[in-house]
């Protein structure tokens, strides 16, 4: 439904003609989500959200704190979203209006000296990457892949990645934090409330990083944050990555001080026992499983030339087994190279698994740079699509590798049906993918599903798996899963975490007094 022309005008002024739009195809891109099948009471599954009332592309805080006093004052939803990656990306009420944040795309300040970086919304992460990397720094890049938007990974969802083990994870790089409320009031908190710069998100003085995130992010359901500061993490290797190969194959070549491992093992008590003693040892850079064989599989067929299905399952399963990790190796000498391989070796051994040098392989050695660039970049992220045309992700908890892994034979137990019956794709029963981070002291293994959304018999099964996914959850206490919360999410998993959800819904509340910020779905609404 249009806004009335007055409102319409009103926001209008603060932006310009040329930066707001009600055109029924321009909504249109902006209702159209992967994974939107995913949420818990989206009936029926489908991949549409609601139209917004209109568009609007803010450029500065300023035009972003005029447009939510003017929601404030006529009573309008309000969204706002950076890549719009998903479906916490849309509005979920009518009467809303969305805030593309594209104009807000600057890396205001990279501090060497200090390891961070000051970023406005529609910064990619291969943007601050690259420029962070000629300073010899780096940040996490999150399964999404290098096109998210670092600062929503931060403050609006969860942001974890194959870089994990030594960039951590989003949910705590953010630092200082511009925010501009519900209300409109803009807030700054971290050192920068203080007047002491970016570099901390909890003071000096009182943290509000609880309040602002916790541990999934409001998805757009408090405000709008316009800028933070974002912690980097050393990165050993050259200012600049050299590509090769071709589309799909291309990749970046790996740095002389850098080796990629595949370590094998008989069970997953051992690929565990590994990820601990790697850990302690502290030795390795960036250390993940991506999916399963089958799901390499189909990945990876286009780029070897090999039609048959059967053929290349087979080949994979010997090359990616099952039970495994991908570890990269970095030294900042030769010496520390050294050392490190000799470590990982005897870890490996001790755990009973075998380790293969990637380059060595007679398959995956032409391979390389593809694998190198899918590990450290997430650059392969958009092939997942191609399976079926969506996919959706489960499980996913930041607890201990012990307690993550357990989520494995439980998911494979309860997807197997599906697969089975025609549901899912083909792509492997423990299609699991994740690891350790911080050097191993917790991890994150989250379940990939391949649906097809335009079979109705798929998009409910994607809907049942979801609910037996949290009635495991709840039973086996694994931990929050990725991407289920939200009203009904909240009242599942609230009772059993300390009854969070009677907290976020109070801040909601608190913050939000007319309920005008739209958390798309994936927030609460207020007590």
């Amino acid at each position: 439904m249009p806004l009335e022309r007055s409102a319409y005008q009103a926001l209008e002024s603060i932006v310009g003609p040329e930066n707001i739009s009600e055109n029924p195809a321009v909504l249109a891109g902006y209702s159209f989500y992967p994974m939107a099948s995913i949420t818990i009471g989206n009936q029926p599954p489908s991949k549409w959200k609601l139209f917004p009332d209109a568009v609007i592309l803010p450029g500065s805080t300023e035009e972003v704190q005029a447009i939510v006093k003017t929601c404030n004052r006529l009573r309008i939803h309000f969204k706002a979203q950076s890549t719009g990656w998903a479906p916490f990306a849309a509005v979920s009420k009518k009467n809303s209006v969305l805030l593309d944040m594209r104009r807000m795309n600057r890396i205001l300040e990279i501090d060497e000296r200090n390891m961070y970086a000051v970023v406005e919304p529609y910064v990619s992460a291969m943007q601050l990457r690259a420029e962070a990397m000629k300073r010899g720094l780096i940040c996490h890049v999150i399964g999404a892949g290098p096109n998210h938007s670092i600062l929503a990974s931060c403050s609006g969802w969860e942001g974890i990645g194959a870089t994990a083990y030594t960039t951590s994870h989003n949910n705590r790089n953010i630092l200082g934090v511009e925010w501009v409320l519900p209300t409109g009031e803009v807030v700054r908190f971290g050192a920068l409330g203080s007047g002491a710069g970016w570099f901390c998100g909890d003071g000096p003085g009182p943290s509000l990083r609880g309040v602002f995130r916790g541990k999934a992010g409001p998805s757009g359901g408090l405000g709008v944050c316009t800028k933070i500061g974002y912690k980097l993490y050393p990165w050993p290797g050259p200012p600049e990555l050299k590509v090769v190969g071709q589309i799909p194959s291309w990749g970046y070549e790996i740095p002389e001080n850098m080796r990629l491992y595949i370590a094998e093992f008989p069970d997953w008590k051992s690929v565990n026992d590994a990820t601990y003693k790697i850990g302690d040892a502290k030795i390795g850079y960036f250390i993940w499983r991506t999916n399963s064989p089958e799901s390499v599989a189909l990945l990876l067929a286009p780029m070897v030339g090999i039609a048959g299905m059967e053929q290349i399952y087979k080949l994979i399963e010997k090359i990616f087994p099952r039970h495994r990790l991908e570890i990269t190796l970095a030294g900042h000498s030769a010496e520390e190279l050294e050392y490190e391989e000799m470590v990982l070796k005897d870890i490996v051994e001790e755990t009973n698994g075998k380790l293969k040098n990637v380059k060595d392989d007679p398959f995956l050695g032409p391979l390389k740079e593809f694998l190198f660039s899918a590990l450290a970049f997430q650059n392969y992220n958009a092939a997942i699509f191609s399976l079926t045309g969506d996919f959706c992700s489960s499980f996913g908890s930041l607890v201990s590798p012990d307690r993550a892994m357990r989520a494995i034979p439980i998911g494979i137990q309860i997807r197997k049906k599906y697969i089975d019956a025609g549901n899912f794709v083909q792509d492997g029963p423990e299609n699991y993918w994740g690891g350790p981070e911080e050097q191993s002291r917790h991890a994150h293994y989250e379940g990939l599903i391949g649906y097809d959304p335009s079979d109705n018999e798929s998009l409910k099964a994607v809907q049942k798996y979801a609910e037996e996914e949290m009635e495991a959850v709840v039973k086996e206490k694994l931990g929050e899963p990725i991407g289920r919360y939200g009203d009904l999410g909240s009242e599942i998993l609230g009772p059993h975490m300390c009854n969070y959800h009677t907290w976020v819904r109070r801040i909601k509340k608190a913050l939000d007094p007319k309920n005008l910020s739209d958390g798309g779905g994936f927030y609460v609404e207020p007590e």
